[in-house]
């Protein structure tokens, strides 16, 4: 039987340290920029969702929240105007 697999090439302890480093460093890269990202989104939707916005940016701001199955339109529909 044929063997698929590349042969297992040991890691050294700090080869090992190093890829662990890479991996958490790139874990909290990903969860800054979803924390940044994420709150902006809502902010533009929100945005979208108002009189003083363009007609382009209204109708991109209902097609995206309809991709999510509209969570921000009912939100905007629960909260009242003050």
């Amino acid at each position: 039987m044929k063997n698929y697999f590349p042969p297992k090439i040991p890691v050294t302890p700090q080869e090992a340290a190093e890829n662990r480093a890479r991996l958490r460093a790139r874990a909290w890269s990903s969860l800054f920029w979803i924390a940044v990202l994420l709150p902006l989104l809502v902010a533009l939707m929100a945005y979208g969702y108002s009189d003083q916005a363009p007609a382009s940016l209204r109708s991109l701001t209902i097609m995206l929240d309809g991709w999510f199955g509209y969570p921000l339109g009912t939100f905007l529909k629960v909260v009242p105007p003050r």
